[in-house]
Parts: structure tokens; sequence; C-alpha cells
């Protein structure tokens, strides 16, 4: 039998942490309200399915959200039996959410004739969060249309079972006033909508800025997405939060070099003393790696130092600058995690940590520990 594919690059994900980070959540929120796990871009770059079964198991949310079809099918093709919305179903049958146990976003008045075609057993079938657009001009209704909408939704003998909307800037207090601008038109539109309908749906408004700076607004249910991978998008209960990934690699060689030398691509990497230890670092822009990390904007962790990117990050490699430090080949390097703030790392490229997460690539392996 041969041995199992070892990749020299990993993702390690922390139960522990992760276990954490949704009780923190749990502990902030008002009884009763429910919690939705955002679990979409595959766990936020993270594992979806891995993540999905251990939420599941441990009984930790009440619910999860993904951003497209595909992805919902794929956490039902792993077992999965928890609640799934689905926030954007453009290019799917609506139908194919009722056979996949998918709940479904209406959030366009062109999604209306599809549904009014369906046969009524399907509708009635079909699970259907809607959707107001408050300010973010993203998906949704306007909140002007309430009334016409549960007109038409009574039409359809749909059943709505969440309102939502969408944040635009929870983590930003100079934008207070246009977060509570936001909530007040979903407060009408919902007002307008429920008492057409005759019943009163779930109410899903925060993030997971929103869940901290907005306690008021939790309603039925919130929407948790980067908070439980641990990391507050407004700071302010950080410190209570664990980031849940750590991505690292291996030492791949280590090239001693002298004055007037250079390293990769363009030459960029120029040696400017003798006996310049470098090593080969097996992950690069394919892996998510970024090319802006290169040319000392970037850190990496080895051996308790901190070592420079040294030349162009390549598609597959990158060069560190391990002079007087004292590492070999096989070696274990963080390139973000405890010792590498992936904030930093994130705005050296002139980004968010939401983007370096999210990217980490297809061959890294991802492990939970």
């Amino acid at each position: 039998m041969s041995a199992p594919i070892q990749y020299p690059s990993r993702l390690i994900i922390s139960k522990k942490a992760l276990w954490h980070n949704v009780q923190a959540y749990k502990s902030w929120l008002q009884p009763g309200t429910r919690l939705m796990l955002m679990i979409k871009a595959a766990g936020y770059g993270t594992n979806d399915t891995g993540l999905a079964k251990l939420l599941e198991e441990q009984g930790l949310v009440d619910h999860l959200g993904v951003a497209y079809f595909n992805e919902g099918v794929a956490l039902r093709q792993a077992g999965i039996k928890l609640p799934i919305m689905v926030m954007n179903p453009v290019g799917q049958a609506a139908a194919d959410f009722v056979d996949h146990n998918l709940e479904y976003t209406l959030h366009c008045p062109e999604q209306l004739p599809e549904l009014s075609a369906l046969p009524l057993t399907t509708r009635q079938q079909l699970v259907v969060h809607l959707k107001f657009d408050t300010g973010m001009h993203r998906l949704g209704f306007a909140p002007a249309q309430a009334t016409e909408l549960a007109d038409t939704i009574k039409k359809l003998q749909l059943h709505i079972t969440g309102v939502y909307t969408h944040l635009a800037s929870s983590p930003e207090p100079g934008h207070d006033d246009f977060t509570h601008r936001q909530v007040a038109l979903f407060d009408e539109a919902y007002t307008a909508l429920s008492k057409n309908l005759g019943y009163r749906p779930w109410r899903h408004v925060l993030n997971s800025a929103g869940i901290v700076r907005f306690p008021q607004y939790q309603y039925e249910m919130v929407r948790a997405g980067m908070g439980i991978y641990g990391l507050d998008p407004a700071g302010e209960r950080q410190a209570e939060l664990q980031p849940i990934a750590r991505l690292v690699t291996r030492i791949s060689q280590i090239n001693t070099l002298n004055k007037g030398e250079t390293v990769g691509y363009v030459r960029m990497g120029k040696i400017t003393h003798n006996n310049t230890r470098v090593a080969v670092l097996p992950v690069g822009y394919a892996d998510g790696y970024k090319r802006l990390y290169s040319n000392g904007r970037a850190r990496v962790w080895l051996n308790g130092q901190q070592a420079p990117v040294i030349g162009n990050v390549c598609m597959d490699m990158t060069f560190v600058d391990v002079t007087g430090i004292d590492c070999q080949v096989g070696d274990e390097v963080e390139l973000f995690g405890p010792h590498i703030d992936i904030r930093k790392l994130a705005a050296s490229a002139h980004t968010i940590d939401y983007e370096i997460l999210t990217s980490t690539g297809p061959r890294v392996q991802r492990v939970f520990e």
C-alpha cells in the first residue's frame, strides 16, 4: 500500500479555538436568539464540511449559511443535517432547493415568475428567507415593496421562514447612524410585511460585528461569520476570541549566497552581505501567499524568530532570509498564526484578513487538531 500523500503546506484548524469562539458568541446572545454560522467560501477558506461536522456533532449552532447552492449541496453530500440557508440562488432552479433540503433566499422580483410556475406542493415545501436591501445595495427588495410583496407571497402560498438584511458598516462607529437607519428601514418593512402576511417570520440582521455592537437588534437569529473564525471585525472583543487557523509549511532548501547575487524572478531579491542564508519555502501565490508580500513586505516565524521575505514570491515558492537563525531543511515555518498576525499580514498586502484566509489555495492540506 502506498503512503498517504503529504502536502508541504498545511492550514491547521483548532477544534478547541472553534469551540471557544462559538461559546463566546453564544454567551453574548440574548436568551432564545438562534445562531447561524456563515460557512460559505469553504468555511472562509478553512474546511466547510469539517467545520460543519464538528458544529453539528457538538450541537453548537442552530443554522448554517452559504453563498451559493453548490456549497449547500456539498454539505448535504457530506451528511450535514443542520438547516442551511443559501444567500444567492442565482442560476439554480428553485425546485432543486426542495430536493436538497436547502433554504432559498427571495431577493428580487425576477425570481417571482419561476416561483409562480412551480407546482403548488413544491412551493409549499420550499423554505424561503426574504431579503430587504436597506443600504448595502447588493441583494434585496426595496423596503417600500413590503406590502405589495406580502400580497404576492400570499397568492403564491409561499411560507416565509426568515426575513433579513445585511448591514454595510456594523464594525465602524463612524457609520453608526447609517447602521441604525438600516435597521429602522428593516423594521418598517418587516412590520408591513408581517402584518399583511398574518404571521411573524424570524428576523436576522446582525453579523459578527453587529452581534457585539448592537445587541438590541439580535431579534430571533443572528448570522456570525468571521468572529467565529476568531477575528472580531470590530476589534472590540478580539481579546476574548482565538483565531482558529494557522498556515504553516516546511523549509525545502537553504542556500548560502554572497553580496551581489540575486534571488528569484526579475532578480528582485538582492543579496547585500556575504554568507546570507536564504530558505526556500514550498508555498506561493497559487496557495494564497500573495505576491504583494514580496521584498520584505511580510515576515514568517521560524524557530522563535521572524524572517523577512526576500525577492518576489513565486507561484509555488517563497524565499526568506534566515541569516542568524538556527534552522535546517524540514523545519516548520509559520506563515500566519499566533506569531504572525493575519491582520498585519493583510495590511502588508493592502487588504483585509477575510481575503487572506479565504485565499488559501486548494492544494494546502486542511488539518484539524
